[in-house]
C-alpha cells in the first residue's frame, strides 16, 4: 500500500472526513461488540447486515482510491474529464508524467491496485458498485498486459505502441488541453495555466528521450509515422497565430475580466506566457522535430506493429484491450475482406443509372471515387470541391492549427473533405443521432450518468461499434427509390468503416506497405488519394482499433440475431439496444451476458 498513499496525500477537506469516519467506523464497532456480548440464536441476521454494510464500505473505499489513483497518475484525464474534484485544487497545476520512469513507475502502481480489486469483499447480488469494479478489474487487467510489453502508451480509451505519433501526445494534446480545457476563473487557476505551461517543455524532452531510447531497444518508429509526425510539429512551430501563439491569446482573452487579478499582475502574466512559449516550450518542440527529421531518414519503410519486438502479442493485447475478449487473429484480415467485398457489392447495386433521355446514355466510371460524384450529379447540381466547401464547413486542414493537430476522430476527418458533398452530410448525420439519440436519451431515462470511476474507463471501439450499430438499424434510412443518392451516402459509411478494419489487419498481420493500404483505402471506399493516406497513417499509429470496432459490431449482431430467435415476436430492437448501450461501455461477455438475462427475464415473463 506504500505506493498507492504516495498519491493520496492530498490535504483536503475529503480526506479529514475519511479519517473521521474511519475513527467513528471503529467506535461504533467497538461499542456493538461490548452491547451485543456473546452471540445468540437472533443475531444472525443481525450479524448477516453487518457484514453486508462492511462489504459495501469496503467496496466503496477501493472505487475511490481506484479512481483517485487513476486520476493522480494522470492529472490531464482529470481535467478532460472534468473530475479535478477528486484531487483537490492541485490537479490543475499539474501534467502526466510523460518519462520513462513515470511509465514504470504508473505500471507498478497499478498492478498494486488490480491485486486491491482482485481481493474485493463479495457485495450483495445485484448492487451497482459490483458491476463497476468488476469492469474497472477487467480493464485494468488488460491496461497492465499491455504496459508489461514494456514501451507505447496505453491508457483505458487508447492504447498506441509509440511514445508519440502524429496524431496524439504531450507535443499536441498539452497545447490543446491549455487552448481549449483549462478554465481561468480566478488568478489562482491563471497560475495553475502558467505552471502546466512551464512542465510542457520538460514533458515534450521526456518524448524525445523515450523515443530515442525505443530507438536503442530496437522499438523503431516507421520512417512514415516520423515523417508525418515531424510535419505537424513543424505546423505548430509556424509564426501562425492559430498554432503556438494562440497559447497566449487564449490566456489574455480568459484573464482580461478578472476581479482579483489588477493590470500589473495580468502584463506581468502575460509576458510569463510568452517568455515560456519562445525560450523554453519552442526549443523543445524543435529538438524533437529535429530528432523525427534523423529517424526519418533512418527508419525503415516497414509500416506494421509486426515488424516491432512482440508486434504479434502487442496486437492481440490491444484487440484484448479495446473489447475485453481475447480475439482469435486467424482468420480476422479474411472475415474484414469479406465484408468489404459484401458491402462494396450492396452499393454498386444501388448506383442504377436513372431513365435518361440523353443518347447515347451516359457511362458511369469505373472508380468508385469518381463514381459517387457522378452518381450524384445526375439526381442533383454539380458537387462540391473540396476547394469549394458548404458555407458553413471548412476543409479540415484550413482549421485552427491547434485545433486541427489535436487528436479528432476519424469521422471528423472524412466529412471534413469528402468524395462527394451528400456523404460529408451523412457523417454528420451519423455523429449527430449517436449524440442526441439513443445514446444520452436511455442514459437519462435509465440509470443516469456512469459513476465517476465508470468515466474513467472509456472502451472506445466499443462505443464506436454501437454508434455503427444503431445507424445501420435507423428506422429513417433513406429509401434508394425516394432518395437515391442519400441512401448511397448511407451505405458508404459502413463500407468505409469495414475498409478501414481491414487495412489494420492488413498493414498489421498482412505486413502491407503504406501505398498498398493507401490504394486499397482508395479503391475501396471512394475515398481520395491524401485521404486515404491519412487514414492509412492513423491506422499505422494505432493498431487492432479498427479490427476492434468491426469484432464489437458483429458480435452485436450476432447477439440481435440470436435474441430474435429466441424471443419471436416478443423481440423488441428499442430494448435490444438499451440493453446493449445503457449500463454503458464494457466488456463483450460483459454485454453478452446482459443480453442474455434480458431475453432470459422476456421469457420468464
Amino acid at each position: 500500500m506504500q505506493v498507492l498513499q504516495m498519491f493520496h496525500t492530498f490535504p483536503t477537506l475529503w480526506s479529514l472526513a475519511r479519517r473521521m469516519m474511519k475513527l467513528r467506523l471503529l467506535f461504533m464497532t467497538a461499542l456493538l461488540s461490548l452491547t451485543l456480548g456473546a452471540p445468540s440464536a437472533c443475531s444472525q441476521s443481525s450479524d448477516s447486515s453487518r457484514s453486508e454494510r462492511r462489504a459495501i464500505t469496503q467496496s466503496q473505499a477501493i472505487a475511490t482510491d481506484f479512481l483517485r489513483t487513476e486520476l493522480s497518475l494522470s492529472p490531464e484525464t482529470a481535467s478532460r474529464l472534468r473530475l479535478e474534484r477528486y484531487l483537490g485544487p492541485t490537479a490543475i497545476y499539474r501534467l502526466d508524467n510523460h518519462s520513462q520512469a513515470g511509465f514504470e513507475r504508473r505500471r507498478l502502481v497499478r498492478i498494486e491496485l488490480m491485486q486491491r480489486l482482485q481481493q474485493r469483499p463479495r457485495l450483495p447480488e445485484g448492487h451497482p458498485l459490483a458491476r463497476d469494479l468488476a469492469v474497472a478489474e477487467a480493464a485494468l487487467v488488460d491496461l497492465i498486459a499491455l504496459e508489461q510489453l514494456g514501451y507505447g502508451r496505453f491508457n483505458y480509451a487508447d492504447h498506441r505502441p509509440y511514445a508519440m505519433d502524429p496524431y496524439s501526445g504531450i507535443w499536441i494534446e498539452g497545447p490543446a488541453l491549455l487552448a481549449f480545457q483549462q478554465t481561468i476563473n480566478n488568478a489562482e487557476e491563471a497560475t495553475a495555466y502558467i505552471t502546466r505551461l512551464k512542465s510542457m517543455s520538460e514533458a515534450v524532452q521526456d518524448t524525445r528521450r523515450r523515443l530515442i531510447a525505443d530507438r536503442a531497444s530496437g522499438i523503431v518508429l516507421p520512417r512514415s509515422l516520423a515523417n508525418e509526425s515531424q510535419r505537424r510539429v513543424r505546423m505548430l512551430l509556424s509564426e501562425d497565430a492559430s498554432a503556438l501563439p494562440l497559447l497566449v491569446t487564449t490566456f489574455e482573452a480568459l484573464t482580461s475580466d478578472l476581479s482579483d487579478l489588477d493590470r500589473d499582475a495580468r502584463a506581468a502574466m502575460i509576458a510569463l506566457v510568452e517568455d515560456e512559449l519562445e525560450t523554453k516550450l519552442r526549443p523543445a518542440l524543435q529538438d524533437l522535430s529535429d530528432t523525427l527529421a534523423e529517424m526519418g531518414s533512418a527508419s525503415t519503410d516497414q509500416s506494421g506493429i509486426w515488424a516491432q519486438p512482440k508486434g504479434q502479442d502487442l496486437y492481440s493485447g490491444i484487440l484484448t484491450a479495446a473489447t475485453g475478449e481475447r480475439l482469435n487473429t486467424e482468420r480476422l484480415h479474411a472475415r474484414h475482406l469479406e465484408d468489404v467485398t459484401r458491402m462494396r457489392t450492396a452499393l454498386l447495386s444501388d448506383l442504377v443509372v436513372p431513365d435518361t433521355q440523353v443518347e447515347p446514355a451516359p457511362v458511369p466510371p469505373e472508380r468508385l471515387s469518381q463514381l459517387l460524384p457522378w452518381f450524384e450529379s445526375l439526381f442533383e447540381t454539380a458537387p462540391l470541391t473540396d476547394a469549394e466547401p458548404p458555407a458553413d464547413r471548412q476543409p479540415y486542414e484550413l482549421r485552427a492549427t491547434v485545433n486541427a493537430l489535436a487528436p479528432s476522430s476519424d469521422w471528423q476527418l472524412i466529412a471534413g473533405a469528402p468524395s462527394f458533398r451528400a456523404q460529408a452530410e451523412q457523417i454528420q448525420v451519423f455523429q449527430s443521432t449517436w449524440r442526441q439519440q439513443p445514446f444520452l436519451t436511455w442514459r437519462t431515462e435509465g440509470e443516469g450518468q456512469l459513476s465517476p470511476q465508470r468515466q474513467l474507463i472509456e472502451y472506445a471501439a466499443i462505443e464506436q461499434a454501437w454508434q455503427l450499430y444503431i445507424w445501420t438499424r435507423q428506422v429513417a434510412d433513406a429509401d434508394p427509390v425516394e432518395a437515391p443518392v442519400a441512401h448511397a451516402a448511407n451505405r458508404t459509411i459502413g463500407l468505409i468503416q469495414s475498409v478501414l478494419a481491414a487495412t489494420d489487419t492488413g498493414l498489421h498481420l498482412n505486413r502491407w506497405t503504406l501505398p498498398e493500404a493507401t490504394d486499397f483505402i482508395a479503391v475501396q471506399s471512394g475515398l481520395s488519394e491524401p485521404l486515404a493516406r491519412q487514414l492509412a497513417l492513423r491506422i499505422m499509429a494505432r493498431p487492432g482499433y479498427q479490427s476492434a470496432i468491426a469484432a464489437a459490431f458483429h458480435r452485436f449482431e450476432i447477439l440481435s440475431e440470436r435474441s430474435q430467435a429466441v424471443l419471436g415476436a416478443r423481440y423488441s430492437e428499442t430494448d435490444f439496444q438499451r440493453t446493449l448501450i445503457q449500463a454503458g461501455p464494457r466488456p463483450l461477455p460483459f454485454i453478452e451476458a446482459d443480453v442474455e438475462a434480458w431475453y432470459g427475464a422476456r421469457l420468464e415473463n
